[in-house]
């Protein structure tokens, strides 16, 4: 009953347009970290000014990444001969890696303008072959696009495959034992990423497209106002106990909503944001929901990525409510605790610090992390001014500079080991990096 009481409250508050953090059974951050303990690798507080400067200037570390991802076959061959590169593992991960394509070549497109064409040639790429696969309009799950891809990557013997680990042929474990399984944040990611190449392109079957992934979304909420986290795709059943956290559907709602001015869109995205109050904005149970790790008990695998997306809405909807504002940086530190390696811990001497750390279950530094505690930095920096939160990002960005590779490879691991090898790079997360590195430069040049 505390939970139902929660979200009454919570969604009363939205109802009245009254800009207050209603959650009046808040867990204190006392209480949060006896359920969900910080580590000791994270236990070093930020000293301003102790830390290695940059390599290089953010932007030319930002356009030689989208430069060097652009090069590998990973991403031409799509374009070149119409079907993903097979010997590239994480193409097993259809959504994810397609969509973050999309939103990052057109990104690319708009930040180099000599590279536009080029750009927006890997954007259609990505866009064209995930319209192909998408579940029929009869489908029970109509127009959501498969979380793993429906068939195996082909396996080629000669790419040393059988040498690395956690690998099945030349795919990542979870993606061959999950497939067939939907997890439900990445019908939203593709979703808003057929918005934005919509509005890039005007080719309304991309809408079309987006308004059917939507549609589905709102006849499988449940009466909670979430999803469960995974479904099985070709009959919509439940999978599993946990529950979706559900800032992916509301960020695309808010795309829908600004790109059709439908209104059901906005109503879509304040349930999502009521469930967010109710629940992990009130017992703080930040979920780490990730399409290759198993889903985990409450508070048992933590993560900041949608605490930080929690935040961003919150600055979207009440950006100058000061108890708003307070919320965000109680977010900040519930993540920064958790996350942020200021200094190397010494039970990890071969980590590149600062660094940020990805979950509980992947308790290494990554790039996407890092870029997300950028991006979170800036937001609340804009927000309050405080020197100190461009600080963070500065000192966050800096490392990226550092890390890069010379030909422009920014490491997905951090670790200095063999996950170092580029076999085991993310370009969607290379690609996020070099983005809020972008953004990181519109601050601070």
């Amino acid at each position: 009953m505390k939970n139902l009481a929660s979200w009454v409250v919570a969604f009363t508050c939205l109802t009245l347009a009254l800009p207050l953090h209603c959650a009046a059974d808040e867990l204190s951050e006392a209480e949060v970290d006896r359920l969900c303990p910080p580590r000791p690798e994270t236990a070093a507080e930020f000293k301003a000014g102790t830390y290695p400067p940059a390599a290089r200037p953010y932007r030319e570390t930002a356009l030689k990444a989208f430069a060097y991802m652009t090069s590998l076959p990973a991403m031409r061959t799509l374009v070149e001969k119409g079907e993903p590169e097979q010997t590239y593992q994480h193409n097993a991960y259809v959504s994810k890696t397609h969509a973050a394509h999309i939103d990052l070549m057109l990104e690319w497109a708009k930040r180099e303008p000599a590279r536009r064409k080029e750009a927006l040639r890997f954007a259609k790429a990505s866009a064209e072959y995930l319209l192909t696969q998408l579940e029929p309009k009869d489908a029970p799950l109509a127009w959501w696009p498969p979380t793993y891809g429906r068939k195996p990557l082909r396996r080629d013997p000669a790419d040393g495959g059988e040498n690395r680990p956690s690998m099945v042929g030349n795919e990542p474990e979870g993606a061959v034992k999950y497939r067939g399984e939907v997890m439900l944040l990445y019908p939203a990611d593709v979703g808003a990423a057929f918005v934005a190449y919509y509005r890039e392109t005007h080719d309304r079957r991309f809408l079309d497209a987006a308004r059917g992934i939507g549609k589905t979304y709102l006849k499988t909420r449940r009466s909670d106002g979430s999803w469960p986290l995974k479904m099985r795709l070709a009959t919509g059943e439940p999978i599993g106990e946990n529950t979706l956290v559900p800032t992916k559907p509301m960020a695309f709602f808010n795309a829908l909503a600004e790109a059709t001015k439908d209104r059901q869109w906005a109503k879509a995205s304040d349930a999502c944001f009521a469930w967010l109050e109710a629940h992990p904005l009130t017992d703080w149970n930040w979920d780490g929901q990730f399409e290759d790790i198993q889903p985990r008990p409450p508070y048992a695998n933590p993560t900041k990525h949608n605490a930080v997306d929690a935040m961003f809405e919150i600055l979207r909807r009440f950006p100058k409510d000061k108890a708003r504002i307070e919320q965000c940086r109680r977010i900040l530190r519930f993540c920064e605790k958790r996350f942020v390696c200021w200094e190397r811990p010494a039970n990890h001497p071969r980590w590149d610090v600062p660094s940020v750390l990805e979950q509980y279950s992947c308790f290494v530094p990554i790039d996407a992390s890092a870029a997300k505690m950028i991006r979170a930095y800036l937001a609340l920096w804009r927000a309050t001014g405080e020197p100190e939160l461009l600080a963070k990002a500065r000192t966050l960005g800096d490392t990226v500079t550092r890390v890069q590779t010379p030909e422009g490879r920014i490491p997905t691991f951090w670790t200095h080991d063999t996950l170092g090898s580029p076999l085991y790079d993310w370009l969607n997360c290379m690609g996020y990096t070099a983005a809020a590195l972008l953004e990181l430069a519109d601050a601070t040049e």
